[in-house]
């Protein structure tokens, strides 16, 4: 069947077409809203996500370049026992420096062997008698970092890389 047509060539508007078009106009405009606050929606978790993210990259790289520090004071060098707080909000460690009888003074050029004689003879350990001559070997941790402390010393700290700003200290430059 072929559609009838008007004087201006356009397909003549009979009842039916007239309903089927209210009704595709009424569809739409009880569906839009719906519609819009669903692409609304998607879009705001998306660009929130997208936000999120760079926003937390940035973040991260700011306190890893920001926070990094060079030792400045190397008469005394921190050894950790653990990269815990104690209850009191201190950490556990022993302190250590080397005798330089050229100067006359104290100084730690490499922290972490230092610290992994002391962790070798029992330093930190609780459960060691520290006036034993001949203390048994104990282990080393695998993961060792230098951390900065606030006053320029070196704190060598047991863990991973991230471990210094996960515990409130800048890490080495």
């Amino acid at each position: 069947m072929t559609p009838l047509y008007d004087n201006d060539d356009m397909p003549e508007m009979t009842d039916k077409r007239t309903d089927a078009i209210r009704e595709t106009l009424m569809d739409q405009v009880r569906t839009e809203n719906d519609r819009r606050r669903h692409t609304l929606r998607r879009r705001f978790t998306l660009w929130g996500g997208i936000g999120l993210l760079v926003i937390g990259g940035v973040a991260t790289a700011a306190t890893a370049i920001v926070q990094a520090q060079r030792v400045t004071n190397s008469d005394i060098v921190y050894c950790f026992a653990t990269a815990q707080r104690g209850a009191d909000g201190q950490f556990d460690y022993a302190a250590a420096t080397l005798h330089d009888p050229a100067s006359n003074q104290g100084s730690v050029s490499k922290p972490i062997a230092v610290c992994q004689d002391m962790w070798h003879r029992g330093a930190l350990d609780k459960n060691t008698d520290q006036l034993e001559p001949t203390p048994s070997p104990h282990a080393i941790p695998a993961h060792l970092q230098v951390c900065v402390m606030d006053d320029g010393s070196p704190a060598v700290v047991p863990g991973r890389p991230g471990i210094c700003q996960a515990i409130g200290l800048a890490p080495e430059r």
